[in-house]
């Protein structure tokens, strides 16, 4: 029996890995992939990228939810679901329009989503012991930092292998849910108002609950602004391997997850939540500084910020609704946080990143796109682009800084023949082709992004005071990259006084609003999401509510 057991949970363990390596693979940096790579898109389109997760959440219960409770064996559905859902994200890596990426990897997330709690609810059925299932979700946990580690020191944020990755691992996982132990479905139904948890809202006559719901809400919109453009800071100020980076994150908050029940029993639920908001404004004040040891402050604090406020949220439901509403209550905060807050944030977050463009982030240019099959190459017109992102500093250094000094020189910049400076980018195209985009900028206006540029830059030395006097162009690559970062602080700043401003709300509404759940009470709480979904006394459990992640980093 021990060897069985075991080796079930072997097998659940190695599941969990896989399904948080996906998500993570290609959701962590696809907002600074979308902005900085091939799409070249602008951030209220990221923004939308990054909230087709929030959508999914939203929207697949209404569609999976009867076929998995009903007819259905949960492993199946698995399997299914992890296909589709692979096969779009092998398509979005092949395409780069807005409508092709958000349509691939909305179809992926309608079919991703729904498998976490579905994961959750097979490991609980064939667990003997519900609470060893913490040391099978580690390994979510662990996946995820993996895969941050992988596309930090590997792969890269621009580059379109993040999809084929976690492409190939989805397709994987699909296989491999075949082989998970038998779970047949429960065949029971469900109504919108189980799945969406609309039964709760009885619950916020109480007016600590209201405040608590209001609140955490209303926490998430500032919180959707770490998950959207804090890679993209970190690439654009060219900190080292940035999703790697991000994993601190995820590796303090595995060790804060375990020892949640001593913070709730020292300091009580409600100033745990307060606190949580609190960090969050700390956090975005240190991102805003921009020097690197605040940076890496403010990303270790993201265990405790995210654990308290998220996790937080679902243990204060847990103690505060009745047994016959709990199930409801956690699906309804989950709809509101992980659903609509994180919707709205990521779409005011996008907003609020081209209100503050960088001083030079694109140059006009022609693109012209080539498909070669078996010898054959078929060439598309040529497009003209108001807006293509500037060349890597790497590659115009190795082709025009013909002194070697690590400068580029107006007398080099002029050396470039026609049609222009040209910068060639090959990936696999379906059908076993390949994909040859050629981006074209003229001499001219090169010349003017390296003037904007030369004027832009701070006057370092004597020297550089002479060629701004004389009109010569020098531009190295810290000027290079400069030019090309967001305005980061002010957009920390704000989204640190909006957080700051929900946590006295909350701290304040809680002094008149005395709430009957004792910190003694709250010391043992119930494990954390990721876990199946919230079960009452009667064994009803809303298997596919919108789902926790345990790691958005």
């Amino acid at each position: 029996m021990f060897f069985k057991t075991g080796f079930v949970r072997t097998r659940l363990s190695a599941m969990m890995f896989m399904q948080f390596f996906v998500w993570a693979t290609w959701w962590v940096p696809v907002f600074t992939y979308a902005v900085r790579g091939r799409p070249f898109l602008d951030g209220s389109q990221a923004a939308w990228l990054v909230a087709t997760t929030a959508l999914g959440a939203m929207i697949s219960p209404l569609l999976v939810g009867p076929i998995a409770d009903r007819l259905f064996a949960t492993e199946r559905v698995l399997c299914v679901l992890h296909v589709v859902g692979g096969l779009c994200l092998f398509l979005a890596a092949q395409g780069e329009g807005f409508w092709w990426l958000f349509g691939c990897l909305m179809v992926h997330t309608l079919c991703f989503m729904p498998t976490l709690a579905l994961a959750n609810s097979l490991t609980f059925r064939n667990l003997p012991n519900p609470d060893l299932f913490p040391r099978i979700a580690l390994f979510g946990s662990i996946g995820w930092v993996v895969s941050g580690w992988i596309v930090g020191f590997g792969i890269g944020e621009t580059n379109p292998g993040i999809f084929y990755l976690a492409g190939a691992v989805e397709l994987l996982l699909a296989a491999y849910c075949l082989s998970l132990p038998h779970t047949p479905p429960k065949g029971e139904a469900k109504t919108v108002a189980d799945i969406l948890g609309l039964k709760a809202v009885t619950l916020l006559k109480d007016p600590a609950f209201l405040l608590f719901v209001v609140c955490a809400f209303l926490i998430v919109i500032p919180a959707s602004f770490y998950f959207n453009g804090c890679n993209l800071m970190l690439k654009e100020t060219d900190r080292p391997a940035p999703t790697a980076l991000q994993t601190l994150g995820q590796i303090i908050e595995m060790g804060v997850m375990f020892t949640m029940p001593w913070f709730i029993s020292m300091m009580g639920l409600r100033a745990i939540l307060a606190v949580g908001m609190a960090i969050w404004a700390l956090r975005y004040v240190f991102f805003a500084t921009l020097s690197f040891p605040f940076i890496v402050l403010g990303l270790l604090l993201h265990g405790f910020a995210y654990v308290f406020v998220f996790v937080g949220a679902y243990i204060y439901v847990d103690k505060k609704a009745p047994a016959d509403l709990r199930a409801s209550a956690q699906s309804f905060i989950a709809f509101l946080m992980l659903g609509v807050g994180m919707f709205l944030g990521s779409l005011l977050s996008g907003r609020v990143i081209d209100s503050y463009p960088p001083f030079v982030g694109s140059a006009p240019a022609t693109r012209q796109i080539v498909v070669e099959k078996d010898g054959v190459a078929k060439a598309q017109p040529v497009e003209t682009l108001e807006r293509a992102p500037l060349p890597d500093w790497d590659e115009i250094a190795e082709r025009l800084d013909a002194d070697g000094n690590g400068q580029i020189w107006l007398k080099e910049l002029e050396a470039i023949q026609e049609p222009g400076f040209q910068v060639v980018d090959e990936t696999p195209a379906r059908g076993g082709a390949v994909k040859r985009r050629t981006v074209t900028y003229s001499r001219g206006d090169l010349i003017r992004v390296f003037t904007k540029i030369d004027d832009h830059k701070p006057i370092r030395t004597r020297g550089d005071f002479k060629t701004a006097k004389i009109g010569e162009i020098s531009v190295e690559r810290a000027d290079w990259l400069a030019a090309q970062v967001h305005h980061w602080p002010p957009m920390w700043l704000w989204f640190a006084f909006v957080a700051g401003v929900i946590c006295a709300a909350f701290a304040v509404g809680s002094v008149f609003t005395p709430d009957d759940i004792p910190a003694a009470a709250s010391a043992e709480p119930p494990q954390p999401p990721p876990a199946e979904p919230a079960t009452d006394e009667e064994g009803e459990d809303l298997a596919l509510a919108p789902p926790e992640s345990p790691l958005p980093a």
